[in-house]
């Protein structure tokens, strides 16, 4: 070995040592620019630009990979670095590019695997992330990080015992991964163990006492255990720890203190609400897509000008009957006062997003009454949308660190839901395409009874009480509509208000209305289908193909022009 390869490799077992003690600063001053140009080593330039990018400098750190690269070709470390500044840059492809490269050099090298699984989760391609967690965790069984990104991925896909078997490890591996415990906790909470659930917040809590996260998590959990207020401390504590007034989650944490105050002072509105939590959860929508009905200018405004998905309030509904079926099978008014004067008082509504199985993505009935552009029948579009891409999107809105999103979502604070249609005081939700005779009729049976019950527990009530309860009812109240709309088998996305920002449409040449935006659609986009009767359809077929294909890097979308004999 020559001189100058003996020091090379002194430096590299050097840079090494520092590298797993997390010095970055120590790597850099012992590489000055001076040194990596006398040795000229893809190596040295490779751990330089690890290095600069652990210390934020990526503008520079780049600039190192790439000349590890250009230096030697076939190293595999330059790829390396190179794709976590690609990520960086949300240059997603590339990154994925040089991991692959990486993989093709060195089969067993197990950070690229990790790394590229970090990617593929960031993606939504859940089962590819699975796979290269698991070859990472076949090279490394002690890559705790590995376990934990496997957990997280379990989770999302409801594969929640398996989440729990990764997250055990992780434990294993890493007794003090608060956030482990935390992750645990929540695959916990969602399979309904409650106990266990506080357990592992108990302890992520003791390994870190400012862990606001898993107070917040702690707080749902004893709030469906019905222990209000320790559920009001944990959300008291992280309004605290996280000192951020305008935080969505500081917003929902202090709305629920307000409920539950009140749940303590008037315990007969827990029953009430449990009945309309268990409605819901009848009522939850899981199919993996869902599909929108829109005008083509609409299409058009989300898929070329990247406007915002919006839904309104539910007061904003095309169809003045909206929420009122609900209320007349309970037989459930809030007006009030002697005849001459009737009123009620104005009650706060969910935002409602209306939507149809993905099945009915091409149906007449549904481009005659939705599918318009103006006053023109089967002029509009269709967009098929990915269910949990569009619900993570929106979590990650609201939640730029996504800290907390599952555990809202789970707490009813967004989720798509099945529309129940009511004939002749009884309630039928539709059986789903795919969906087992039995259960459909199971859940029936079991909708009807819930909802005789909560009729039961309605009319018992006072008026004053019927007031303070018309904001729950208004939670489920858009989830029902007449039988003769039964065909359409709606879907809809309830968004409780709380924490996101309203917006309103004043424009004096339209009816105003309230509404949020919600998500960027492209990223989450499965088809578009364009309504039998659009104008030149070839034409904006091209323009959302080559527009979705090239500018939101969507190649697996799917454009359909409708032929259905629309008269």
């Amino acid at each position: 070995m020559d001189k100058s390869a003996g020091m090379i490799t002194k430096l590299i077992s050097q840079v090494t040592h520092l590298f797993n003690e997390q010095n970055y600063q120590g790597i850099a001053d012992i590489l000055p620019d001076q040194l990596l140009e006398r040795y000229n080593s893809a190596a040295l330039y490779a751990w330089k630009a690890r290095t600069l990018k652990w210390l934020k400098q990526f503008k520079e750190g780049f600039t190192y990979a790439q000349k590890a690269i250009d230096t030697d070709p076939a190293f595999p470390m330059g790829y390396f670095a190179r794709g976590s500044f690609w990520r960086n840059k949300n240059e997603l492809d590339k990154a994925i590019a040089d991991y692959d490269k990486v993989i093709q050099l060195d089969e067993n090298y197990a950070d690229a695997y990790y790394n590229r699984g970090n990617i593929r989760a960031i993606r939504k391609e859940f089962d590819q992330a699975i796979e290269d967690y698991s070859m990472a965790i076949r090279l490394n069984k002690n890559d705790g990080a590995a376990y934990n990104n496997r957990g997280k991925i379990w989770a999302n896909k409801k594969e929640y015992d398996k989440a729990i078997a990764d997250y055990d490890k992780a434990i294993h591996l890493h007794a003090d991964d608060a956030m482990a415990y935390n992750k645990r906790g929540l695959a916990l909470y969602l399979k309904n163990e409650y106990r266990k659930a506080i357990r592992d917040c108990n302890k992520a809590i003791q390994l870190d006492k400012n862990y606001a996260n898993a107070y917040y998590k702690r707080a749902f959990i004893y709030k469906a255990l019905g222990e209000y207020q320790k559920a009001i401390t944990d959300f008291g504590r992280y309004i605290l720890l996280k000192n951020a007034p305008s935080d969505y989650l500081t917003i929902v944490a202090k709305s629920e203190i307000e409920k539950l105050q009140i749940n303590i002072k008037e315990p007969w509105r827990v029953v009430i609400e449990k009945m309309v939590s268990g409605i819901k959860k009848l009522l939850l929508f899981e199919k993996t897509c869902i599909t929108h009905y829109t005008s083509l200018s609409g299409a058009k405004a989300m898929i070329l000008e990247n406007s915002l998905f919006r839904i309104s309030e539910g007061a904003f509904l095309n169809d003045t009957s909206e929420g009122r079926e609900l209320f007349e099978y309970l037989s459930f008014s809030i007006t009030k006062g002697r005849k001459h004067e009737l009123a009620e008082d104005f009650v706060e509504k969910p935002f409602i997003g209306s939507f149809v199985s993905e099945h009915k993505h091409n149906d007449l009935t549904l481009w005659r009454m939705y599918g318009k552009e103006g006053q023109g029948e089967a002029k509009g579009c269709a967009l098929t949308l990915k269910r949990d891409p569009f619900i993570n999107n929106f979590e990650i809105k609201l939640l730029p660190d996504k800290s907390a999103g599952s555990v809202s979502r789970t707490a009813e604070k967004y989720n798509f839901y099945k529309v129940a249609y009511i004939s002749n005081n009884a309630v039928l939700i539709p059986k789903g395409e795919d969906e087992d005779k039995n259960a459909n009729e199971d859940a029936n049976k079991l909708l009807n009874t819930v909802l005789a019950a909560l009729k039961e527990k309605v009319l018992a009530l006072n008026e004053d009480q019927k007031t303070g309860i018309a904001q729950s009812l208004n939670e489920i109240a858009y989830l029902f509509k007449n039988a003769e709309y039964q065909h359409e088998n709606e879907v809809r996305l309830v968004v409780e208000g709380v924490g996101i920002e309203k917006k309103i449409d004043a424009v004096p040449e339209r009816p105003v209305r309230v509404y949020i935006d919600v998500i960027d659609i492209v990223p989450v986009l499965e088809k578009i289908t364009l309504g039998p009767k659009v104008e030149r359809p070839d034409e904006m077929a091209a323009a959302f193909n080559y527009y979705v294909k090239e500018k939101g890097k969507r190649p697996d979308v799917k454009i359909v022009i409708s032929h259905l004999p629309f008269k």
